[in-house]
């Protein structure tokens, strides 16, 4: 729900490989695809389909797509999906937060809040929310740099009304001054949220780098000054002019719409053709690239290289290497000379520049790729995490950098390693997944704006389609110190002496000035190299220094085709299989395993656990585990990296009870790369020095950050699990552990989990059997002693109920902490109500609860009461395979004092209680559907399927008809369904015990202020006081924190193994 604005756009480049630079599709890749004629979409005369246009799509994309323009000018594109069980739509503007006058910074982003507040047609604020949410929907929305974006979900038999109801944004806002005044204070929060991010601080100081006469040099977020101190100061009337800048630019010759439902695409059209034919068309004009800054450059490089230091919030050691290029994207689609140099700059195996500096022991990690590419320009950077070593380094670490830039520089283009990426992009469209409903809309909505050819707009962004070295070169070329931007971000910079300068929007301690002539010189050096040397010298000035190109990728899958389903077909859910047939004891492995036959790619997915009693004993062997899991990877990194970029992956990662392993991909060498990390575990007895170092930096460097700079909601979620999870440690508590950790005391670490240990694993995908995963994970499990007949238990707590004379019903357990950071200032409070035992049935009660109260409790506290930008009311429970608790919960960040929030809360939750239950039915009942409607939306992809089964397995509870269970249960006589929900809602929901956590800011007294007469007065429609949950018990300190421990009850998962 509601609205966001993004940092800086990213640049649409997937087809960069690899986890560290540039982003990834969060589908999978390539090409089963027809031929089609080129033509643009909305070349087409206005009026007329893309006739004969057929959209390039992965090989197993079902859905049908057509392009089309309207009378209007507003392109659009319908896609017809007849296994539709949720329906969508997205639109997108080509206006964003560059178009922002100078006068009011933030506008484009305020309007986008505004669209949802309310239209002529629907003219009530929270109608559009309220009708999603009746309809197993949800909207949100984004403003980019030249780009706003507006979609939503729903119930496929919804969709024509919802598409009625979308489109009045852009036919007929409202605008309401009520509503303009109220959201305004909702930006201001979103804002606020913001002010303790490094990642938009740094951002905000690229924006204030840029050309001053440039749009690319503004505050697109917007806050109260900007929004309303300044414009009341000079005159501006806000309103006025949000509706001028919509007038202005929301023409439909700049929109693009897509829309997936059930339909056929004659149908969607109609729909598409009778709720946007309405949209006025203005012939307005945007500039785009190199126009939006007209004769002005985004950056005036004349000053160049920039040196800019500053002070994060966070405990980091970064140096960022940013080199101004022109805007890359839309314009080289084809070609993507940037993503070459982002896979060579970026890559992690041996002779890589992460490589040799991880041996110098100066860097613990590296990403490469471009961080914007907008207004004309592109800013490609490479950005190297430091150890504390790296500090005094940074004029080496530029050194190694600018020898690898020679290489690029001196050295042909690799034609072997392009094809390979090429190869490899193409065999990831081909076996995309087919993607989310939401995805597809919003991501397609986005990508019509760059005007690629019709038949290519799936296609465009993720392929590399042609080789160009000229352009590959003449990027490289542009890697050098006269198109550079330094940031170094420490924490050991002063602000006397390094940072003396604030930022005005979000308070970043910097400085800035020109790059030390040492530096300059040295690293042209570097990049120049001796003179005449040509590409022979620069080979090997690279080699001495181990650095080389990537080596041919022996990951790159090999066996593509679809294995033969046996003739009994293949069952419903994943089967236990007899490990004893692969000579490993079943009291020591169990495998349940189903061979996909509905996704039909040549992919698989492993999840496994790891049952330790070593590790489940304390909170110190569950550390030492997390450490030594990290010290494995860091050992298998460069081997790693390889399957990574071919499209396979891998994690090893400690659990409360042991560790877990889950390998996924193109399932020809997922037994090769499992093989690999399971000898790894086995072999690593002892953590060598160096890898010491390494994993020693980043993870102390985590934990501290965690501990005392995490945002005030997760430090509100930290102490709730404390509380109610018996094995649960804050990230301070782990710090003091970690602390004391050497690297001998981790030595013995996986003899210690092995010699005594249980697997459960979950293998789907393409495979006939699970022989050869089994057989790879036989060298650890074979010399293994089981465990016994049962696990150590996930415990937590049960609060005193309705059973305990003494505690009085709704009572509530208050913890009550201090942030952890100093310098911010939002609270957080998070409510908890336990209803009752986690059975399905409770537990869609719950779940019905949230579907009729979410969008009540956004509404009453963040849209009316403007408590913050961050305001959920959603259903939990323990997942402890139907051992623990189910219920409620409310949390808000916010500036307010967390006592108020948690008063507000209370006052809100006691009167929507009663309100749920004397609800009338048939309103009920859309709420019902709606929940149903969730529960009947099948996976789309594999590993969606694979996440469902493996809940069963990780909980225990190996219940896979579970959502077969809901849905039946769903399906019951509704009178007969809600009258036990209104049963559920007085008894179980009205009475339920609750634990409440107030995180306080640094400005937020102990005491909560005093409330003033207005806000004491009649909130809710008044006579509820402060509402239910009386406080029965106040903790603050740990030993309250340990004697509240020792008096719940605590609840069990499973634990006995079944061979």
């Amino acid at each position: 729900q509601g609205s966001s604005q993004l940092p800086l756009r990213q640049p649409p480049l997937p087809c960069a490989l690899g986890r560290r630079h540039m982003k990834r599709e969060s589908e999978e890749g390539a090409s089963g695809m027809t031929g089609v004629k080129h033509q643009r979409i909305g070349a087409e005369a206005p009026g007329q389909n893309s006739n004969g246009m057929t959209i390039e799509k992965p090989q197993e994309d079902y859905r049908e797509y057509l392009a089309l323009t309207l009378e209007n000018g507003l392109r659009a594109i319908v896609v017809s999906d007849s296994k539709c069980d949720k329906a969508a739509a997205a639109l997108s503007i080509k206006v964003g937060s560059m178009s922002d006058p100078k006068e009011i910074q933030g506008l484009a982003h305020f309007l986008e809040h505004m669209l949802f507040l309310g239209t002529e047609k629907y003219p009530k604020e929270e109608e559009y929310k309220e009708f999603m949410a009746q309809h197993a929907g949800s909207s949100n929305a984004y403003t980019a740099e030249s780009l706003t974006n507006y979609h939503f979900s729903i119930s496929p038999d919804n969709l024509d009304v919802a598409l009625d109801r979308f489109s009045q944004f852009f036919i007929a806002p409202l605008f309401n001054e009520s509503a303009t005044d109220r959201e305004l204070k909702n930006v201001h929060s979103e804002h606020s949220k913001n002010l303790q991010s490094d990642m938009w601080r740094w951002m905000q100081l690229v924006r204030n780098d840029a050309n001053p006469k440039h749009p690319m040099n503004h505050f697109g977020t917007g806050n109260i000054e900007t929004l309303k101190e300044t414009p009341d100061r000079d005159g501006y009337h806000v309103r006025q002019r949000l509706i001028e800048f919509y007038t202005k630019y929301y023409s439909a010759n700049l929109m693009c719409v897509v829309v997936l439902g059930k339909e056929s695409l004659s149908d969607l059209e109609a729909m598409v053709r009778g709720h946007f034919g309405a949209i006025v068309n203005r012939n307005v004009r945007v500039p785009t690239g190199l126009e939006i800054g007209g004769d002005e450059p985004a950056f005036d490089i004349r000053s160049w290289p920039r040196f800019v230091r500053c002070l994060p919030v966070k405990d980091v050691r970064t140096a960022t290497f940013q080199f101004l290029l022109p805007q890359q994207y839309p314009m080289r689609w084809r070609t993507k000379p940037t993503s070459y140099m982002s896979f060579v700059l970026g890559h992690e195996g041996k002779g890589s520049l992460l490589s040799c500096l991880k041996a110098r022991g100066c860097v613990t990690d590296l990403m490469a790729g471009p961080a914007l590419d907008e207004g004309g320009a592109s800013l490609f950077e490479v950005t190297v995490h430091m150890t504390e070593a790296g500090e005094s380094q940074v004029g080496a670490i530029g050194e190694w950098l600018f020898s690898y830039i020679r290489l690029l520089q001196q050295c042909p283009v690799s034609e072997e390693l392009w094809r390979e990426t090429q190869s490899i992009q193409e065999m990831n469209f081909r076996f995309r997944s087919v993607m989310q409903p939401m995805g597809v809309v919003t991501s397609l909505a986005s990508a019509m704006q760059n005007d690629l050819p019709v038949d290519k707009v799936l296609s465009g962004p993720s392929k590399l389609w042609e080789l160009d070295k000229a352009e590959i070169s003449e990027v490289a070329g542009m890697l050098t110190c006269a198109r550079l931007r330094l940031v170094l971000a420490m924490k050991s910079f002063s602000e006397e002496k390094e940072c003396p300068e604030s930022e005005r929007w979000y308070g970043t301690k910097y400085g800035a000035g020109a790059l030390p002539e040492e530096w300059h010189k040295a690293w042209e050096r570097s990049r120049l190299g001796d003179a005449g040397g040509g590409t022979g010298a620069a080979a090997e000035s690279a080699a001495q220094l181990g650095l080389a190109l990537p080596m041919k990728n022996p990951f790159v899958a090999e066996d593509l085709e679809l294995k033969p389903q046996p003739a009994e077909g293949v069952p419903k859910y994943p089967v236990k299989t007899d490990a004893s047939s692969m000579g490993i004891s079943n009291s020591i492995l169990q495998v349940y395993f189903r061979q996909d036959d509905t996704f039909n790619l040549p992919k698989a997915h492993l999840l496994t656990t790891f049952y330790s009693p070593w590790v489940g004993e304390s909170a110190e062997n569950r550390t030492k585990a997390w450490v030594w899991a990290t010290a494995v990877a860091e050992e298998l990194n460069e081997f790693s990296y390889d399957a990574e970029a071919a499209g396979l992956s891998y994690r090893l990662t400690q659990t409360s009870r042991g560790m877990s392993v889950t390998v996924g991909g193109y399932q020809d060498k997922i037994p090769v790369l499992l093989r690999a990390v399971v000898e790894k575990m086995l072999a690593m007895t002892e953590v060598s020095e160096h890898t010491w170092n390494i994993v020693h930096t980043v993870l102390l460097r985590s934990l501290k950050n965690a501990a005392e700079k995490r945002d005030p909601l997760g430090q509100a979620s930290e102490w709730q699990q404390r509380l109610v999870w018996q094995h649960a440690v804050t990230a301070a508590e782990k710090l003091e552990i970690f602390k004391t950790l050497t690297r001998e005391s981790i030595q013995g670490v996986s003899s210690k989990i092995f010699e005594r240990c249980y697997v459960e694993a979950l293998l789907q995908g393409n495979l006939m059997d699970p022989g050869p995963v089994a057989e790879a994970m036989g060298t650890v499990l074979r010399p293994a002693a089981s465990v016994g007949g049962s696990l150590p238990s996930l415990c937590a707590a049960r609060l005193p109920g309705t059973e305990d004379s003494s505690w009085p019903p709704g009572g509530c357990v208050l913890l009550r902490r201090r942030g952890t950071n100093p310098e911010e200032k939002n609270g957080a409070v998070i409510v908890t109500l336990q209803a009752a035992d986690e059975t399905l049935e409770n537990l869609l009660r719950c779940q019905l609860a949230e579907q009729v109260l979410k969008q009540r409790c956004f509404d009453e506290l963040r849209t009316k009461q403007n408590l913050g930008y961050i305001v959920h009311c959603v259903s939990c429970a323990h997942e402890l395979g139907g051992a623990g608790s189910c219920g409620l919960q409310v949390m808000v960040q916010s500036e307010t004092h967390p006592a108020e929030v948690h008063r507000r809360i209370r006052v809100w939750l006691s009167a929507a209680l009663v309100e749920l239950e004397k609800e009338a039915d048939d309103n009920l009942e859309k709420y019902l559907k709606a929940l149903l409607v969730q529960y009947q939306d099948r996976p789309k992809n594999l590993a969606s399927e694979v996440s469902r089964n493996w809940s069963a397995v990780s909980s225990r509870s190996f219940r896979f008809t579970r959502r077969a269970e809901a849905i039946a249960f769903l399906q019951r006589d509704p009178a007969e369904l809600l009258s036990e929900f209104r049963t559920f809602v007085r008894e179980s929901l009205v009475n339920a015990p609750r634990i409440a956590v107030e995180v306080l800011a640094a400005q937020h007294d102990d005491a909560p202020p005093p409330r003033s007469q207005e806000e004491a007065g009649d909130e809710n429609g008044g006579g509820e006081g402060d509402g239910g949950g009386e406080i029965v018990v106040v903790l603050e300190s740990a030993g309250d924190i340990e004697a509240f421990r020792k008096r719940v009850t605590w609840r069990k998962s499973p634990a006995t193994i079944e061979t």
